[in-house]
């Protein structure tokens, strides 16, 4: 069987022969690996972010419009999956490093007055915070009062750390919506 050219598999697997997605993993996976390596500096970032480009390509199968190479629309999609992994990276040692930070006791006691007050507070947040979706709320208690990470978070939910930063912004915005003029 002659090896087809990019553009007959693609038309093939969106036809119905999903199976033939292992031809087009096997034909760019050292290519899509060694650009992911270049912007990572690190064999298992490598592989994730590999591996997340394989599942963008099967999910976004359909919008190749055969403007440009196969492989360039590849390319594009593994430099902006190796970016968005390394900023992501960049911004959790952030937050690990102000975690860390901002976990010395010193900072953290607060006068008795303004810990009643800080109380009355969360009461008063968590009487809103019903208010919400359990999808949003959950995120945001998790965050807020759990204190936990994007990370954290993305992992206690099985969710994405991008599905945490945009359920925490929809939820601050419903909140913010809700209590226009008001104590929020």
């Amino acid at each position: 069987m002659p090896m087809e050219s990019d553009a007959q598999l693609v038309n093939e697997i969106l036809n119905g022969n999903q199976h033939l997605f292992r031809e087009i993993v096997a034909r760019y996976q050292s290519r899509v690996f060694a650009v992911a390596m270049k912007v990572s500096n690190n064999q298992k970032d490598a592989e994730d972010i590999s591996q997340e480009v394989f599942l963008q390509l099967y999910r976004s199968l359909n919008n190749f419009k055969g403007e440009s190479s196969f492989y360039t629309w590849i390319y594009r999609i593994t430099m902006n999956k190796a970016l968005d992994y390394k900023r992501k990276q960049e911004k959790l040692n952030d937050q690990e490093s102000e975690d860390l930070i901002s976990s010395y006791p010193e900072k953290n006691i607060l006068p008795p007055e303004e810990a009643l007050i800080k109380s009355f507070d969360k009461e008063l947040i968590h009487s809103i915070l019903r208010e919400l979706p359990p999808l949003y709320r959950d995120v945001l208690t998790s965050y807020y009062f759990d204190g936990l990470s994007y990370r954290e978070i993305a992992l206690k939910f099985k969710i994405e750390i991008k599905t945490v930063e945009s359920r925490l912004y929809r939820a601050k915005r419903l909140l913010k919506d809700k209590h226009k003029g008001g104590f929020i």
